[in-house]
């Protein structure tokens, strides 16, 4: 989807665009029916009420505490209720000591409300915790592409920048749609991160699928982009199973 993990002054580019929303929705609501059937499980849970709730509470303050310390707070334009708290990313960012930043419940619909697209408040509470996971999908695979290539050596690769446009096929999408019978992404990312100084593109495509048993399932292809050598490199390295 077009959302991303945000910062305050590019936040605009993280809402789901109109024709992704219904995609994003659909598995949304599957989520939320596991986190559902996962509640009513939590009678089984060793830990009791009392200590749950100390747990919770510290786990709260932790986040808040860390978000404030990370990134400025920010203006909220409506009165919707929606939570504002905020969910750190596993996602270092480049040029700084911190990770990237999710955004919160009420900052993802004010984000759609003034792109007018109608949102709902009651979907924010699915659609923004999927949101965060497939992002932290997202950095999982570039980790495995960049496993060993020497990002180690300065404490690891980071997140530089991001961007999404769900309208704009790769050319590996286009030539699977035209030609192979598959079906066209949902959306589409592209990611730069940064590995020691260097810069490297990725690109994301997102497929969607309706698996009869597991309901509805989400797709990733990460791959380096076919735009530098290192790229190029990466990818010869991959297909010959390196």
């Amino acid at each position: 989807m077009s959302s991303s993990p945000i910062d305050e002054s590019n936040d605009s580019k993280c809402p789901v665009d109109h024709n992704s929303r219904e995609v994003w929705l659909k598995h949304a609501a599957m989520k939320q029916q596991q986190q559902e059937q996962e509640q009513q499980q939590e009678s089984k849970c060793p830990v009791d009420h009392e200590s749950r709730e100390v747990w919770l509470s510290q786990a709260k303050q932790d986040v808040e505490c860390s978000s404030e310390q990370l990134a400025a707070t920010p203006e909220y334009h409506t009165n919707v209720a929606l939570p504002e708290n905020r969910q750190i990313s596993s996602i270092p960012r480049t040029g700084s000591e911190a990770n990237w930043i999710y955004p919160s419940q009420k900052q993802f619909y004010e984000a759609m409300l003034r792109k007018n697209w109608d949102p709902h408040a009651q979907d924010m509470q699915t659609v923004v915790p999927l949101h965060n996971s497939v992002n932290e999908r997202v950095w999982n695979y570039i980790k495995f592409w960049e496993k060993d290539q020497g990002g180690e050596s300065c404490g690891g690769i980071q997140l530089t920048s991001f961007k999404g446009d769900s309208k704009k096929l790769t050319p590996r999408a286009w030539l699977r749609s035209q030609f192979l019978g598959f079906s066209k992404p949902f959306d589409r990312h592209d990611w730069s991160i940064n590995r020691c100084g260097k810069s490297i593109d990725y690109v994301i495509d997102f497929y969607s699928d309706d698996d009869q048993e597991k309901g509805p399932q989400i797709y990733l292809d990460v791959r380096p982009k076919l735009n530098s050598v290192e790229g190029i490199r990466l990818r010869m390295l991959k297909s010959l199973g390196f």
